[in-house]
């Protein structure tokens, strides 16, 4: 009967810190990232009673104990249910959820390191990402080049100013649609739109002394834009196929641009209006249209003709490049003359794209695609969370720029984790190495923004073990008062 009361107590004591955990889960059915806890039981010692002995079971070899009796109950474990608790929209992007495995990464002002699914991350005065508890969001800044560097507190600057870039690359494809011959030079066929050309003049080349025309954007090292134009025009050629020829030119603007023309040249195209060539010329003195002042352009790295524009060297693909530089030696543009084969020439060695630039003489003059890499400076708008965390900051020159990238951590236990309240978990050597990698990436969460996780807890679950641990609760209470009178009245029998 004795026992009958400690085992009793045990019950009771056990199924109260069952329904702490319960009571603490119920508490949390509103928690941000919240992790139901559930509580594990198990049987303690076992008595040997005296009077009954075991019998030897010759069958399988062993020693059958018919006379244990169990002495209670024990809180074994409490264990956390890591399921994805139900995501949950908002309208600030620096709420982040993670759909899959993983935590977040926080520090401290002393640095110590805590991980926590709870993303509701707002900016303090500095722009720190912190958690409602002061804890700082760990991620990887992005340099200008691309690269990450080391792990820090993820800052978002709201007055961040992305710095001006000059123009060094342009890229047109077209479809020229030149058949006619609209500035003719006897003297010098290939090179007449250079001698249409007068930078005096508003245009510089009038609308009947080119066959087509394409302004361009260019941007100088303070983020100053310069408009130029691009000239078309038919050029004899030899053989089934066509020959264009191009003058690129600085138009005068009101931000100080000076009109000069910067490159010219000619395009090869075979019967079917696909590009088989290029020659490429630029003047060795700035704003000269003496024949003689033009050499071949020099070739970039990946066989593009440069020229120089706006104080910057500037390549030029119209969808084709020089694999092998220029297949011959050519001279400058005034002993060209007449003579096709005398201009700087690809020959075979070129590589065209799929979508270079044409002339379809069938159809009519085309713009495809246009761009160029300069911008004026920017300030930040705003920014925007992709799923594998890579945070993008908009700026007002309408560019964007990659800012950081928010790591998700996970453990070889997460079991082993230790809770530290505030939604924050902090690693121990039971729950194992941390790994830290791309969200989204295998066996990496992926990052929502502007979503919270909800608490996983099932309330309905917790009603039901809430009756389960009462009523269990209540019967050992019972058994505990039931054995007190049967203890009593043995006194009492002792007595009389």
């Amino acid at each position: 009967m004795n026992s009958s009361l400690y085992i009793g107590a045990t019950g009771m004591k056990t199924l109260g810190s069952g329904m702490n955990v319960i009571s603490n889960n119920i508490a949390n059915v509103s928690t941000i990232g919240y992790k139901q806890q559930t509580a594990l039981f198990s049987d303690v010692f076992y008595a040997q009673q005296g009077g009954i002995g075991g019998w030897w079971d010759s069958q399988t070899d062993s020693k059958v104990a018919l006379g244990q009796v169990g002495q209670g109950v024990q809180l074994d474990a409490v264990l956390t249910r890591y399921n994805q608790g139900a995501l949950e929209s908002s309208n600030t992007v620096t709420d982040m959820a993670i759909s899959g495995k993983g935590f977040f990464q926080v520090t401290d002002k002393n640095n110590a390191q805590f991980y926590t699914r709870a993303g509701d991350f707002r900016p303090d005065n500095q722009g720190v990402l912190r958690t409602p508890a002061g804890m700082a969001l760990m991620g990887y800044q992005f340099a200008a080049d691309g690269t990450k560097g080391a792990l820090a507190q993820v800052t978002i600057d709201r007055f961040a100013k992305m710095p001006a870039k000059a123009t060094t690359a342009v890229d047109l494809r077209l479809n020229v649609a030149q058949s006619k011959d609209t500035a003719v030079d006897a003297t010098n066929p290939y090179f007449s739109l250079l001698g249409q050309y007068n930078s005096a003049n508003t245009p510089p080349i009038s609308s009947s002394g080119y066959g087509y025309a394409q302004s361009i954007t260019m941007y100088g090292a303070d983020g100053t834009a310069h408009s130029a134009t691009i000239y078309f025009d038919g050029a004899p050629s030899t053989g089934t196929g066509t020959t264009a020829e191009y003058l690129i030119a600085s138009d005068a603007d009101t931000n100080g641009g000076t009109a000069q023309a910067l490159m010219m040249g000619t395009l090869s195209f075979n019967a079917k209006g696909e590009i088989t060539g290029m020659s490429a010329y630029t003047p060795s003195t700035a704003g000269s249209t003496n024949l003689a002042d033009w050499n071949a352009a020099t070739l970039s790295a990946t066989g593009l003709p440069q020229m120089t524009a706006n104080g910057s060297t500037v390549t030029l693909n119209l969808g084709i490049t020089a694999t092998g530089g220029w297949q011959n030696t050519p001279g400058n543009a005034a002993s060209v003359g007449t003579d096709p084969n005398a201009l700087a020439s690809m020959g075979n060695a070129y590589t065209r794209a799929t979508d270079a630039t044409t002339n379809y003489t069938s159809s009519s003059p085309v713009l495809r695609t246009k761009s160029q890499d300069g911008y004026a400076s920017g300030t930040l708008n705003n920014i925007s969370i992709s799923e594998d965390g890579t945070v993008v900051g908009k700026f007002s020159n309408n560019k964007s720029m990659d800012l950081w990238q928010i790591p998700v951590c996970r453990f070889t236990s997460e079991d082993g984790l230790r809770r530290e309240g505030n939604n924050l978990f902090s690693a121990t050597e039971d729950s194992g190495q941390m790994e830290m990698g791309v969200a989204g990436s295998e066996n990496y969460g992926k990052i929502h923004a502007y979503n919270i996780e909800n608490s996983n807890v099932d309330m309905a679950t917790e009603m039901v073990n809430m009756i389960v641990n009462q009523r269990g609760f209540q019967s050992n209470s019972k058994v505990v008062t039931t054995a007190d009178q049967m203890l009593q009245k043995a006194m009492e029998l002792k007595r009389s």
